[in-house]
């Protein structure tokens, strides 16, 4: 299974998912908030697209028969509703 990828916008740190940092959310118990390892902000935080190598932010969301896609609009799988 592939890692979901996360772009900061903040300072342009790019990483998949797990290298996010990560602590428990002191408001809410059960939940966490995440940040870039590079520059700590919480805010500047996007998904990139799920298309290997390319590292643009996600702006589509895309049932396919093979699972939930989520791209950048140049990615954008074209499907045929019955498909799905």
């Amino acid at each position: 299974m592939k890692m979901p990828k996360t772009i900061c916008k903040d300072c342009v740190w790019r990483g998949d998912d797990l290298e996010l940092l990560r602590e428990e959310n002191p408001f809410e118990k059960n939940d966490f908030l995440y940040a870039c390892p590079n520059c700590k902000s919480i805010f500047g935080l996007r998904v990139a697209c799920d298309e290997p190598e390319c590292w643009n932010e996600v702006t589509c969301g895309t049932p396919t028969p093979n699972g939930y896609r989520q791209t950048c609009g140049k990615h954008a799988p074209k499907i045929n509703r019955e498909e799905i």
